[in-house]
């Protein structure tokens, strides 16, 4: 019996219709989790068994490899009362986390794993440990300017875990900004905050990682804050790793036990300075707009004998 990738996901993922569009040799299972509803779900002893509306089905047994994308809650709106949503959100997100973690073949990449990995403690921890230089940064409720010099520091600060707030079906981002050190302090007491100092910079790289390939992308920005703000003016090229960090980028994604991972590094005077790795991140854009075959080696890892 032929397998089948099943990917777990939302009805509002672009890259799943482009990869299910373009590598129509592999039989898909897509699983909206924004639609459970829609579909019977259940687990046993027998491991789980998935069923769509159109009578298309997935098992343990039939289910090659998983790719676990972006799964979104479903709207409850009108069908259930609005203080039972978070209770029915993390009851549904627990099932389909369990699928992932407790499959027995390859999944690109398991819940728990990511999670760990998306940690940015975690993250700091051991990219310290394994050698990236990393600019100096503080995570906390608050934070000390004890002497002029300080004050006269720039600092950046940025969520400390996702930054997404949805209202209804309005959607708010929280990106990178530049800390004014006159905000008064003690309105940051509620909530961690991560600090970090402002690295001036020659360039940007986004770096993903499939497996022991690399994709690196140099990115040259008008906003030199964050790049991904909204009317900028943003120059792609691809261009080749150092040895080095490619090196400690492994033995980063050793560590997680990845197999999947997107790096964001600053660049300034032939220095690579680490900032941040998503282990789930998005990565069409850059094929999209730099022609890198990373959806392929995707592809070639959901498919191969494991």
């Amino acid at each position: 019996m032929e397998k089948k990738t099943l990917i777990i996901t939302s009805s509002f993922d672009r890259t799943c219709d482009f990869l299910i569009s373009r590598y129509q040799h592999i039989d898909f299972f897509r699983f909206n989790t924004d639609d459970f509803f829609n579909y019977q779900v259940s687990y046993s002893e027998d491991g789980f068994i998935l069923k769509s509306n159109d009578g298309a089905i997935i098992t343990s047994y039939t289910c090659k490899s998983i790719y676990y994308r972006k799964p979104a809650p479903q709207p409850l709106s009108n069908i259930i009362d609005e203080k039972y949503w978070g209770f029915v959100h993390r009851e549904c997100m627990s099932f389909i986390e369990g699928i992932a973690d407790s499959f027995d073949g390859f999944c690109l990449s398991p819940p728990s794993k990511m999670k760990y990995a998306d940690n940015k403690i975690s993250q700091a921890k051991i990219a310290r440990l394994i050698g990236f230089n990393i600019p100096e940064f503080t995570i906390g409720n608050h934070i000390s300017f004890e002497d002029n010099s300080q004050c006269k520091k720039k600092y950046i600060v940025k969520p400390l875990a996702s930054g997404m707030i949805i209202t209804g079906n309005k959607k708010e981002i929280v990106q990178s900004n530049i800390y004014l050190n006159h905000y008064p302090d003690d309105n940051l007491k509620y909530t961690p905050i991560y600090f970090q100092y402002y690295q001036n910079k020659d360039y940007e790289t986004r770096v993903t990682v499939v497996g022991e390939c690399f994709f690196t992308v140099k990115i040259v920005s008008n906003n030199k804050i964050d790049w991904r703000k909204s009317n900028n003016n943003i120059v792609y090229d691809i261009i080749d790793i150092p040895e080095i960090i490619k090196s400690q980028c492994l033995k980063y994604m050793k560590h997680f036990e990845l197999n999947f991972g997107c790096f964001d590094f600053i660049v300034k005077s032939n220095i690579w300075y680490f900032l941040e790795m998503n282990a789930n991140g998005q990565w069409l854009w850059l094929e999209l707009e730099t022609g890198v075959k990373i959806s392929e080696r995707i592809i070639r890892m959901l498919d191969r004998d494991n």
